[in-house]
């Protein structure tokens, strides 16, 4: 390259020209020996101008480099071409003054007497870099900014992350934000970072004061470039040399001065400020957004006081809670240090503290009673208007030096009034003159709703206590009671229903009357509100239970005013005891008659049969003789005369079992083991059931205790039964006897001094038609010959006389139980001493 340049220089600028990058061939001493015509154009010199002149006066640092090249033996030369190849960065100058960036390349010739400068213009391409630098940082600062703002943060702490970031993105050492404080006119730092925090001048300035006041007194941006130097910066408060300051302005009101600070000298552009305005401008919306929020919701804590106690209070009906809601919203807005709800009693014609929220020692507690003379209080129940006592100590009504005593120093009272005088709100402060007709138009729209919700709170009260009484009196009902709503869906039921059922009440709401009815064990063919619902009356049904429970059933309408039926009521009521009492009634009045039929009867019949007997025997005697007995028509009359005979007797049997059953039998009582009285009938019906191969089954309870009764009287008792089982039970079935103490359905002992006797068989059962009947004198199921129908009754009053009670359960095809209940002691009847 050096031997090009030296040979065919021209050639090499001509080249170069072609291309329009400008050359200039410089000797040794950096001499300008020639320049081609892109370099004439570029510097605006004429090569007679320009040439033999030094190159320093159109580029800057290139002697530098020049002298360098030439006395430092260290730089290095390319192999082939043996010449100095070299570059730097410089400042050249056009002859009009004007300057530019440029990249110089220097090639030297081996010799050292020649130096090929090549000049290309940077300028432009340096501007490009530093504004895609400069755009770089705006999209970060806007970036960042935009999610400042969507961070849904309160003002400050948008003002406080806008200010790091504006210290971090744009790559300051100082950030800061001023506001003006309308009160005083001065503007105080609102946030910063970089700052010396010690120094407290610099939190409050004047307008015009330092750099600070002097943007914000001008309303325009400030740039420093060097703030040592600069007449207008004052106090060095940030000791930086450049700063950057810009009005923060909403609809042309100067808010405060947003600025920026650097070591650096010049180091803020006019796009930096242009950065800061914009983001000046968007803090100015922020700022004046918060003071306009903070206006509107001065004045929407007003409207939502009244429209939250509104909500709030109406929403409960307890006065406690009603106070709690009140006090808690209205010192939102009021401050106070005791405050306290006065019902009035117009009988009485006093106040009572109701309610009182207050963390002062007070002998003014709740429940006291204050007089309506003498007080404030008393002055505005009697007017019916708000008060405001500014000052306690120059108090109007003697009686409220009660509360200066104790350190109250003002109050505000207001009337709570709808239709009638209800009572006093009272706001009461430890500060003189802290109320103020300003108060008075938060609290007084309050007050009405505060007064509405306290009448509805009384009536409630009234309505509850009333409630409560009718609740407790629907729960002591000891029949089982429901109320079902239109669709048949059970609303409300008692707590013998509850018991009765398992159900909570929870599970209970919302069931239909079939459901109920099915877990009690009720059985019921139809809809048994049929008819209420169709003809709005009572109607009434007896029903049965899987347990034989007997059950009267009650539906009442409930009719509205409109004559619509909106609910019925149900009733049901267990008689199985009265039912059962009613049969025993009925019996006992039936045996009592009987008894005094078959008595007479008897009497009359056993004459006649008496007679009849003595002849019968007599005929029999004479049937003996031997000439009868040869006779052929004779030959039947023995047989006929036995067979009268025997029937007279069978007739006789059958009257002395209605004398027996007609009247007691007069047996002595005793203490007697029933296991061993068992036994022993077992033994006479033993043979009975070993024909027809019964199984007889023995459960005895050795541990019994002794009864007293009459052994003749219960022998027949348990034969009665024990024959009956065996007669109704086919061949090879069981009877199982239980003896055990007295025990109720869930296992409890219910008298220890009852005993139970169960005789269970396998028989053919009775049917559920006549189970009732089984008791009743003269009613038999066996065919014509084969029973009386007296046996059963005449059980049922031996068991009376004894002072128990006997039972029979069965199912037809599925055997029958009875079940006896004797007292181990019957003293009260017949002693046994």
């Amino acid at each position: 390259m050096g031997l090009l340049i030296n040979k065919h220089s021209d050639r090499v600028m001509e080249t170069l020209d072609c291309i329009d990058i400008p050359a200039l061939m410089l000797n040794a001493d950096g001499k300008i020996l020639s320049v081609n015509s892109a370099a004439e154009n570029t510097f605006q010199y004429a090569h007679a101008d320009i040439e033999g002149r030094d190159v320093s006066i159109i580029l800057s640092r290139s002697r530098d480099v020049l002298e360098k090249n030439i006395e430092d033996p260290s730089v290095p030369v390319e192999e082939n071409s043996r010449s100095f190849c070299g570059s730097c960065e410089a400042v050249c100058r056009k002859k009009n003054g004007d300057s530019f960036s440029a990249h110089i390349s220097f090639i030297r010739q081996e010799t050292g007497d020649r130096t090929l400068a090549v000049v290309q213009d940077v300028s432009e391409r340096k501007r490009l870099v530093r504004r895609a630098s400069q755009r770089t940082k705006e999209l970060a600062v806007f970036n960042t900014f935009a999610r400042i703002l969507s961070s849904h943060m309160d003002t400050g702490s948008i003002i406080q992350e806008t200010i790091e970031m504006l210290y971090t993105t744009m790559d300051a050492d100082a950030a800061w934000l001023y506001l003006a404080d309308d009160k005083t006119g001065e503007i105080f730092l609102k946030a910063q970072k970089g700052l010396d925090g010690g120094r407290e001048s610099l939190r409050r300035l004047k307008p015009g004061e330092s750099f600070n006041g002097k943007v914000f007194a001008s309303g325009r941006p400030l740039v420093v470039k060097n703030a040592s130097l600069d007449p207008r910066v004052r106090e060095r408060e940030t000791k930086r040399e450049s700063m950057a300051g810009v009005p923060v302005l909403s609809r042309g009101n100067v808010l405060g001065v947003l600025g920026v600070a650097s070591r650096k000298f010049d180091y803020f552009s006019a796009m930096d400020i242009q950065l800061l305005s914009n983001i000046g401008g968007q803090l100015a919306v922020a700022i004046e957004n918060a003071k306009l929020i903070g206006q509107l919701q001065e004045k929407m804590s007003q409207i939502e006081l009244t429209s939250e106690l509104g909500g709030l209070i109406n929403s409960s009906l307890s006065i406690g809670t009603i106070f709690r809601i009140m006090a808690s919203e209205i010192k939102k807005l009021i401050g106070y240090d005791r405050a306290s709800l006065l019902l009035y009693n117009e009988k009485e014609d006093s106040l009572l503290i109701f309610a009182l929220d207050t963390n002062m020692k007070t002998v003014l507690k709740k429940g006291v009673k204050a007089p309506i003379e003498g007080t404030s209080a008393g002055w505005v129940v009697r007017n019916n208007r708000p008060w405001i006592n500014y000052d306690l100590n120059s108090v109007k009504f003697s009686l409220d030096k009660r509360l200066f005593n104790e350190g109250i120093r003002s109050t505000i009272s207001i009337p709570l009034y709808h239709d009638r005088i209800l009572g006093v709100f009272n706001l009461d402060s430890t500060e003189p003159s802290k109320y103020s007709e300003q108060d008075l138009q938060i609290l007084l729209p309050a007050a009405k709703h505060i007064s509405i919700a306290l009448e509805n709170a009384l009536l409630f009260e009234e309505i509850s206590r009333e409630k409560k009484e009718w609740e407790k009196t629907f729960d002591a009902i000891t029949d089982m009671v429901w109320i079902e709503d239109g669709q048949q869906r059970v609303i409300r039921a008692n707590e013998t229903l509850l018991s009765k059922t398992g159900f909570p009440a929870a599970e209970m709401v919302g069931r239909r009357c079939d459901e109920i009815l099915e877990v009690l064990d009720i059985r019921a063919a139809c809809c048994l509100c049929e008819d209420t619902m169709t003809n709005k009356r009572p109607s009434f049904r007896e029903l049965r239970g899987g347990g034989g429970n007997i059950y009267h059933f009650w539906a009442y309408p409930l009719i509205d005013d409109d004559g619509r039926l909106y609910a019925i009521v149900h009733y049901l009521k267990d008689v199985t005891s009265q039912k059962r009492l009613e049969q025993q009634l009925i019996r006992s009045e039936r045996l009592a008659s009987l008894g005094t039929l078959v008595a007479g009867i008897a009497h009359e019949i056993n004459n006649p049969l008496g007679i009849i007997a003595g002849y019968s025997e007599a005929l029999i005697d004479r049937a003996k003789d031997r000439s009868l007995l040869d006779l052929k028509e004779f030959e039947d009359f023995p047989e006929y005369l036995d067979t009268i005979h025997n029937e007279i007797f069978r007739c006789k049997g059958i009257l002395k079992s209605l004398l027996d059953f007609a009247r007691p039998s007069g047996g002595t009582f005793r203490e007697i083991d029933i296991n061993e009285l068992i036994k022993e009938v077992i033994l006479l019906v033993n043979h009975r059931a070993k024909r027809l191969s019964h199984n007889i089954e023995f459960r005895l309870n050795r541990d019994l205790p002794k009864i007293c009764a009459d052994p003749g009287s219960l022998r027949q008792l348990f034969m009665n039964i024990i024959i009956n089982s065996l007669y109704f039970t086919p061949e090879g079935g069981n009877i199982v006897i239980v003896t055990d103490t007295d025990f109720d359905a869930g296992g409890k002992e219910v008298d220890t001094e009852r005993i139970k006797v169960i005789i269970r068989d396998s028989g053919t059962g009775i049917p559920g038609d006549i189970i009732d009947k089984v008791f009743n004198p003269f009613f038999t199921t066996k065919p014509v010959g084969d029973g009386t129908g007296l046996g059963l009754a005449i059980c049922h009053r031996i068991v009376e006389e004894h002072g128990g009670s006997i039972d029979v359960e069965s199912e037809e095809n599925n055997g029958t139980t009875f079940i006896i209940r004797l007292p181990a002691n019957a003293r009260d009847k017949n002693p046994c001493s």
